[in-house]
């Protein structure tokens, strides 16, 4: 029996709590409503699935790590330029299991989890992503190193350059 691996891809906006509780819930709203819009407008584009959004948060699936990459970049391109908060985007390569509209797995609890470790403009990749990416083209990431994920063993992380330059922390830089 052949495996098919899937990308999920995990966004969300950072300090989106502050920010509700700073400038109330109708701001707030509106920030997450334009977000989840832009990334599904963006996943359309590049052929991704969008899963599902909760809050602040985009769950989207890809059957291809390059195309999952383009997202990530694209959607802190986005904050990059201004156009939105500041976000951080995880991905996690690997088998999941369909229920109607949505997925569920160990890879998609990754990805969170991986999301979770990025810091405000990164893009930081699963061990498993990271191979899968290396075996398509060759990686322009650099080990951010070894992480505990809630709920999970600890895991390798990577960062994925941004426009030719690594986004973000320092390599070695101490994971939250």
């Amino acid at each position: 029996m052949v495996v098919r691996l899937h990308t999920f891809l995990f966004a969300d906006l950072v300090d989106f709590t502050r920010f509700a509780a700073r400038c109330g819930d109708e701001q707030a709203a509106d920030l997450a409503v334009d977000f989840q819009e832009r990334v599904r407008a963006l996943a359309a584009a590049l052929g991704c699935e969008t899963v599902s959004t909760h809050g602040d948060a985009v769950l989207v699936r890809s059957d291809d790590v390059e195309q999952a990459l383009a997202l990530g970049g694209a959607i802190l391109g986005l904050s990059a330029t201004g156009e939105l908060a500041r976000v951080r985007v995880g991905l996690d390569t690997g088998s999941a299991s369909r229920r109607g509209a949505d997925w569920f797995g160990t890879t998609v609890n990754t990805a969170s989890r991986v999301s979770a470790a990025a810091g405000a403009g990164e893009l930081v990749l699963s061990e498993r992503s990271r191979e899968a990416y290396a075996s398509a083209r060759g990686a322009d990431v650099r080990r951010l190193g070894r992480r505990r994920l809630k709920g999970l063993c600890a895991q390798t992380l990577y960062v994925a350059a941004a426009g030719g330059r690594t986004a973000g922390r320092r390599a070695g830089a101490a994971g939250r």
